[in-house]
This record gives structure tokens, C-alpha cells and sequence, in this order.
């Protein structure tokens, strides 16, 4: 191994390990504000003197100068309060908590190949140096601008330095956010989470080998589930052999009575002679069959624990405890709530609760934009809490626990609680809603209100509100995360936010539905309730249909026209239930009328990959045993279609139209995109062919006549470019209708499509259902 390899090991393991006692340190410095009792307060210094020791050290062994220095003045303020020669205060954590910031500045500007700016490292030091020499008036005194500056500003390029403290040549690095402000508050938590390191070995695995893990455990699961279906394949033939093996006994004794008439026929004889041999086969066949069945029923049992248990052990690597975010979260109480003047205890509850890994990723927007918010919006300054009869300091809580398959998150405070008619004034004055509707909202169509884009109650713009964004962020992300958000907020008392959330996304359990003869899946999380109700319970509200649900009315709407399908018409028989799913997203709950409920089936998720995302009401597809592709349904993206609903079935109208179905080749390598084009052409009235690539188009083309093609761009053997251009060198095909559908967006990918004889490029960006038949329809009627 070279030198430069070696030191780009030593650095990768460097930064692990700074990840790591950092983390410590900004925890630990946190803590040392509150007025713990002596013992733990002094085994709390001590861990905090090992980290700052421990990072000095280490930088020393790969040769980072600068954080060496800055970790060693850590090391001396933290060992002159070990010793009591310094005390605990704002000034001196703040001072702390700077430096600790720098260290992970430095330590990426050092992967780019840069070392800290001389004036940060010097503003630092400067700062530690007048704690240590008790000069305490000026420092922390003002909000503080970030460590390093990085988005104007320079950094030190690596060069070879004779003191640590000598500046270096200059030069640019990358830009980097602006840091937190600095404020003053408390934190607390349920019960002390100790420094340092946990027992038992460990080993540094890269999320990226966790990632690769739980797609291979995603894949052993598809198996299992082909397996089953053969098994269920294997015991229909059972069950038809069985029936037959029955028939035969009941009619083998008339056999017996023809054996003793054509005795003597020769060919009659034979022919007795085989239905003795068919039934020794028979026997035979069927006890073949049942040692086939019983053995690879047993082979399938074991499978499937097996399966169970890995997919458990890869769950638990790839969970982690939730302290890991929520450890972010009471430094930045503490400097929001300095900066507002208010006075804030921030409460951990349920911190060892583990999530998995990429959930876990997903929630740090929201979560920071409700505790934001929680402080800006909801606790109330020192003397209007006074006032209110409440204790000066306000109190938010940060819970989470699991539930079955589920981790509930609770954001809750003790401050203002939501100002509702306040909400439907804001909303009024950005157009949201009209006055009268306004008038008419209730609470729970007021609260949804909050996670609208543009939405904000705050008369001027601060670093916190009043930009009308942070809740439809809320919004956005739990539902990408097929989660649900429930308010509850009380005038003076406070308000909850509950998140809902699955514990991976990797799998999950969904309901299968049947609607318009086609099978779609729901996450669990997102279905409140399943309703088989009887025709005269569905009523009429405002001209359209409505169910009663808890003493409440809720729009019913059909399934199939919201996903843009032709309605599966059928004779309803008298007193036959109508199935209805209620789904929720976020504050938003409506009903859907489906043909059946499948049941409940865990699945493995398919991503439908960048170019195919912002497909309405589709969140994600996945493959059954039988190789049936299955799209996975958007709840928060139904909701919202449905809202925008005028009872028109734009499929059904185009559907009627062509009076001989016509033929479209569908090419493309990617089988969801191919199954989902497919899905939506043949629902609309067109027969569809498919290729997996531009070469076998092009052999389908030779054997079979199209109507129309519809191209993908990046495939192999041949791309999407090169099979137009030969389409359109044949005569056979020169008034060929051709649509590429692609990801590709640049304008000189466009001009090329056009230029070798494209007659509609459609960008999979804005890719929709109905552009895509509106296309067809255009091109061939």
C-alpha cells in the first residue's frame, strides 16, 4: 500500500472516530449546565477530558495540526474545571461548543485537501483563551457568528507548517451552511445517558454495505414468496389428483365387471389391461406427488425461518437508537431559545427506542421544524407565561416508542397551543380559502391548514417563520415515508404532534385491494379502517357521495376514477355490500370505494427509480410470487388528487374511442416502467407488446405491425437514439407514430430525439398518466 493510500485510510478512521467523541463532547457540554449532583458530575468531566484527550491524540498520529491544537486548549479548559479551578457557565460552554464545531470543520476541509482558516482557529483559541484566564465579561455575550465562515470566505490549503499557529498559504473551499446561533435555555432528559464508549466488540460497517444487505435480504424475501406460490401451485395439482384418485375408486369396481365380459377379446383385453396399468400409475403419481408436496412444505417452513431470522438480524444492524437524532436536538433548543428570550427545557423520553437507519435519516426535517416551531410559535415568553399562571420556563417533550411494526414520535409544549381563527385569517389572506369557507372550517380542516405551502400566521419574516414553509415540509416527508401526523392542541395548554411511522421501509406490510379488476396496494400505515357498508348508508352531501364515519361525514370517493382507470362495471346484487378503505395522510382522511380487500401481505418495496417519481398517486411497486407487478399507492398523494376530483373519467372517454383496439410496442429495460405503461395503455383500450431492449424492438418490429411505439432512451445493445434512427431509415416505417420516454431533460438530448425522427419526446420528470395518453391519442386516435 502507497503513502497517499495509507493516509487516506488513516483519515477516513480519523473522521469515524471524531464523528464520535464529538458527538460526545456537544451531549456532554450540554449536560454539564443543569446542576447535577457531584459524582456524576465529575465522571461527566472526566469523559468529556478523555474525548478532548482522545481527538488530540489522534490527530497527532495522522498529522492534523490544527485540530491538535484546538483540541489541546479544549483539553486545558476541560481539565481546569476537572480540577475546580474554572466553573460551569454560559460563556464557558458556548466557548466549548465553538471549538467543537471547528474540529468537524476542519476535519472536512481536510478531506477536500484544506486546512482551517488562521483567523477561525484563532477566534477560537482566543475565545478559550480568555476562559481560561477568567475574562468571561466579553465572550458568548452576543450572538456568534459561525466558527468558520465558508460561503465567502477562504481556507487554508495543506501546507508544511513549523508552528501550529503560523498562518498557511490560502485558498477556496467549498461552501458550507451557516452554523446555529448561539442562545441561551435548559435540557433535560428522562434519565442520564452515560459518555463514553458501550461494551462489547464493534466493527465500522459503510451504510452502503447495509443498504446492499437489505436489498439481497429484499430479494431472498421475493424468493420466499415465489416459493409459496409454487407450493400453493403444487397442492392445486394435489387437490385435482386427489379428486381424481376419488372418482376412480368409486367407478374401479365396474372396471372388474368388464374385465369378466371381454374376457377372451383380445382387444378389449388390452384395453382393460390399461386402465390396471393407468391405475398402478396413478397411485403412483399421486404418492410422488404428496412426498413432493410434504417435502418442499418442509423445505418452505425452513426457508421461511430462516428468512425470518436474517431479515431480523439485517433489521437490527440497520436500526439504530433514535438518541442518535435526537442528541441534535437540545443544543439548538438551547441557542433558539436564547435568541428568543425564552426560557426552554427540552425533555428526551424513550431515546434507546431503535428505528430503522434510513426512517431515522428522514425525520430530522420534520422533527427540527416542529421543535422550531414549538419554540417560536408555541412557548410563550418568560412574563406572558408569568401572566398565564404557568412557571416562567417552558416545558417540549420528545417522545418515541414502538407499537408493533410502527414508532410513534410525539413532539408536545406547554405553551399558547394553535390560534385557529388565526390559521383561517393567514390562510384567507394568501388565498388559500375564501371567507365563507373560512367561516365554515372546523378543527380538524383548520389544523390541515397548517401543512399548506405559503401558510404562515407570523406578521414578519424571521430566521424561524414566517416564510410560510417548515410544516408542508413536515407534510412532504412523512409521506415519502408512508407515515401520519395527528394533531391535538388546546388554547393555553399546549400542543401534540404525533408521528406515525413504520419501522423500515425496506419491507412492508400493505392491504391488496382490487380495483378496477387490477390489484393495487396501500401501506398498512396509511389505512385507518376498512368499511363493508350497505347501499342506503352511502348518502349525498353538496351533490356528491359521503359515508358516516364516527359521527362524521367524509367524502367517498371512487378508487379507480381517482387512479385514472376504467371503471370495472358490474351488476350490483341486491343487498351487497359496497367495500370502502378510508386512508390517511398527515391531517387528511378520505374514503375510497374499492371492488375487494385482498388481504395483507408483507412486500418488498421497488423503487420506480428518479425518472419515474413524481408519477401521481404512486409511491413505489413490488413483485408478488406469482410475477405480478403491483404498484404501491400514494395515500397522501390520492388525497390530494382527490380533492381536485369532478367526477369526469378522462381513461373511460379516450377508452371509447378507438373502434379496433390499436397495437403499441412498449420498449424498455426497466420491467416496472414497462409493467406501468403497460397498465395505463391497456386500461385505455390499446393492445401492448413489450421488449426489454432496443434490439429485441427492433426483432418484434419485423414479426408484428404497431400502431404507434413508445421508446426508452438509455437501454443496452441498442438505446432508444439508435433504434429511431433505424425505424426511420425503413420505409415500412416512415409515418410510424415513435414517442420517446426518457429522463434524459437536457435540450440537446431533446434536439437529438427530434433530429433522427422522434415524433414526441416526453421527459419522465413530469411524466403523467394522462400526457402519456393524450400523446397516443393525438398520434393515432
Amino acid at each position: 500500500m502507497d503513502r497517499e493510500e495509507l493516509q487516506r485510510q488513516l483519515l477516513a478512521t480519523f473522521r469515524a472516530e471524531l464523528e464520535d467523541h464529538s458527538a460526545a463532547l456537544n451531549k456532554g457540554l450540554l449536560e454539564i449546565e443543569k446542576d447535577l449532583p457531584p459524582d456524576e458530575r465529575d465522571e461527566l468531566l472526566k469523559a468529556l477530558f478523555r474525548s478532548a484527550h482522545s481527538i488530540k491524540g489522534s490527530a497527532r498520529a495522522v498529522d492534523l495540526k490544527d485540530i491538535h491544537t484546538v483540541a489541546h486548549k479544549m483539553e486545558d479548559v476541560l481539565g481546569a474545571l476537572k480540577t475546580g479551578e474554572l466553573t460551569s457557565s454560559y460563556q464557558l460552554v458556548d466557548s466549548l461548543l465553538r471549538a467543537t464545531d471547528l474540529l468537524n470543520d476542519a476535519m472536512r476541509l481536510h478531506l477536500d485537501g484544506l486546512v482551517l482558516p488562521f483567523e477561525a482557529r484563532r477566534a477560537v483559541m482566543s475565545d478559550m483563551d480568555s476562559v481560561l484566564r477568567g475574562e468571561l465579561s466579553d465572550v458568548g455575550n452576543k450572538i456568534h457568528e459561525p466558527a468558520v465562515s465558508l460561503e465567502n470566505g477562504e481556507a487554508d490549503r495543506v501546507g508544511t507548517e513549523t508552528d501550529d499557529n503560523l498562518r498557511t498559504e490560502q485558498g477556496e473551499a467549498k461552501p458550507k451552511k451557516k452554523t446555529e446561533t448561539v442562545s441561551a435555555g435548559k435540557t433535560a432528559e428522562s434519565k442520564p445517558v452515560s459518555l463514553g464508549n458501550r461494551g462489547g466488540d464493534t466493527i465500522r460497517v459503510s451504510t452502503e454495505k447495509l443498504d446492499g444487505l437489505m436489498v439481497g435480504m429484499g430479494e431472498l424475501l421475493g424468493a420466499r414468496m415465489r416459493m409459496e406460490q409454487r407450493l400453493g401451485e403444487l397442492k392445486s395439482v394435489q387437490t385435482v389428483l386427489g379428486g381424481w384418485e376419488k372418482h376412480w375408486r368409486k367407478i374401479r369396481a365396474k372396471k372388474r365387471d368388464v374385465e369378466r365380459r371381454v374376457k377372451g377379446d383380445p382387444d378389449l383385453e388390452t384395453l382393460t389391461a390399461f386402465f390396471t396399468r393407468n391405475e398402478i400409475h396413478l397411485n403412483d403419481v399421486g404418492q410422488k406427488i404428496n412426498r413432493l408436496c410434504e417435502l418442499l412444505e418442509g423445505d418452505y417452513r425452513h426457508l421461511a425461518l430462516l428468512t425470518d431470522d436474517i431479515q431480523d438480524g439485517v433489521r437490527r444492524v440497520r436500526m439504530v437508537p433514535v438518541s442518535t437524532l435526537f442528541d441534535l436536538f437540545p443544543r439548538m433548543i438551547r441557542n433558539i431559545a436564547r435568541e428568543k428570550g425564552k426560557e426552554v427545557q427540552l425533555i428526551l423520553e424513550g431515546v434507546e427506542t431503535e428505528i430503522d437507519r434510513q426512517v431515522l435519516e428522514g425525520l430530522k426535517d420534520p422533527l427540527t421544524h416542529l421543535l422550531r416551531n414549538a419554540i417560536d410559535h408555541g412557548i410563550e415568553l418568560p412574563d406572558q407565561r408569568l401572566e398565564k399562571g404557568k412557571s416562567r420556563e417552558g416545558t417540549i417533550y420528545l417522545k418515541a416508542l414502538q407499537r408493533g411494526n410502527h414508532i410513534v414520535l410525539e413532539v408536545s409544549d406547554d405553551g399558547a397551543g394553535i390560534n385557529l381563527p388565526a390559521v383561517r385569517g393567514a390562510a384567507v389572506k394568501n388565498n388559500l380559502i375564501s371567507p365563507v369557507d373560512a367561516e365554515k372550517m372546523g378543527l380538524d380542516e383548520t389544523i390541515d391548514l397548517l401543512f399548506q405551502s405559503g401558510l404562515s400566521t407570523h406578521a414578519a419574516v424571521t430566521e424561524l417563520s414566517g416564510r410560510g414553509v417548515g410544516m408542508d415540509v413536515v407534510r412532504e416527508q412523512l409521506e415519502n415515508l408512508h407515515g401520519q401526523v395527528k394533531t391535538y392542541t388546546e388554547m393555553n395548554k399546549g400542543t401534540t404532534f404525533t408521528l406515525i411511522l413504520p419501522l423500515t421501509l425496506a419491507t412492508i406490510h400493505v392491504l391488496m385491494l382490487k380495483v378496477a379488476n387490477q390489484t393495487v396496494a396501500v401501506p398498512n400505515t396509511s389505512v385507518e379502517r376498512i368499511l363493508q357498508l350497505k347501499p342506503e348508508q352511502i348518502k349525498r352531501m353538496e351533490g356528491k357521495s359521503a359515508i358516516n364515519v364516527d359521527g362524521r361525514a367524509l367524502p367517498l370517493f371512487p378508487m379507480d376514477r381517482i387512479l385514472e382507470l376504467p371503471g370495472f362495471e358490474k351488476a350490483e346484487n341486491a343487498g351487497q355490500k359496497i367495500k370502502v378503505v378510508i386512508l390517511g395522510a398527515v391531517e387528511k382522511r378520505l374514503a375510497f370505494q374499492v371492488e375487494e380487500f385482498l388481504g395483507v401481505q408483507e412486500v418488498v418495496i421497488k423503487n420506480l427509480g428518479p425518472q419515474l417519481q413524481r408519477v401521481r398517486n404512486i409511491s413505489g411497486a413490488t413483485i408478488l410470487g406469482t410475477g405480478q407487478v403491483v404498484m404501491i399507492l400514494n395515500a397522501g398523494s390520492m388525497i390530494y388528487s382527490a380533492q381536485g376530483f369532478k367526477g369526469v373519467n378522462l381513461m373511460r372517454k379516450i377508452r371509447g374511442k378507438p373502434a379496433v383496439a390499436k397495437k403499441i410496442l412498449v420498449v424498455d429495460d426497466s420491467i416496472t416502467t414497462r409493467t406501468l405503461e403497460k397498465n395505463i395503455l391497456e386500461n385505455a383500450g390499446y393492445h401492448v407488446a413489450q421488449a426489454a431492449d432496443g434490439v429485441e424492438g427492433w426483432e418484434r418490429m419485423q414479426d408484428e405491425s404497431f400502431d404507434a411505439v413508445v421508446f426508452d432512451i438509455e437501454m443496452p445493445r441498442m438505446d432508444g437514439f439508435q433504434l429511431t434512427e433505424k425505424v426511420r431509415h425503413d420505409t415500412r416505417f416512415e409515418d410510424l407514430p415513435i414517442v420517446l420516454v426518457t429522463s434524459l431533460e437536457s435540450t440537446e438530448d431533446k434536439i437529438r430525439g427530434m433530429e433522427v425522427g422522434a415524433d414526441v419526446y416526453i421527459t419522465k420528470g413530469t411524466f403523467d398518466q394522462q400526457a402519456l395518453l393524450e400523446t397516443i391519442e393525438r398520434l393515432i386516435g
